[in-house]
């Protein structure tokens, strides 16, 4: 068995790349936003044995996933993630005693941070 070239690794860490971003947009919803041929190009780009040589394969790669980023990270998506997460950080708060942490819960202002922070978003804070 040959070891593998500097291509084969590349192609190797671009199909995992691949793989993750569609299994990540298929659960933020972004992945049905794309039309047949993006996802299709996007599917036999993770799932054939393609070595990615060609920059016209690659720009086409990279501009549906820029399109999928885009899609999938709302601001409506961040706030319904920062309010899950106040909900559970005041359940454990008010199991530790601390009553005054249900107001957390409907803190807009709180939920929009949390959402922020723990979804990766740097928009400023």
């Amino acid at each position: 068995m040959q070891p593998d070239t500097e291509q084969d690794i590349f192609s190797k860490k671009v199909k995992n790349l691949l793989k993750r971003t569609i299994r990540s947009a298929k659960r933020r919803g972004a992945w049905f936003t794309l039309d047949r041929k993006e996802k299709g190009l996007l599917s036999l780009a993770a799932s054939l044995n393609v070595t990615f040589t060609s920059m016209d394969l690659l720009r086409a790669v990279a501009k549906v996933v820029k399109r999928l980023q885009e899609c999938g990270d709302t601001l409506l998506t961040r706030y319904q993630r920062g309010v899950r997460l106040a909900w559970a950080f005041s359940e454990f708060a008010v199991a530790c005693g601390n009553s005054a942490s249900r107001a957390w819960r409907h803190d807009r202002a709180y939920c929009e941070y949390l959402g922020r922070v723990f979804t990766g978003w740097s928009g400023g804070v």
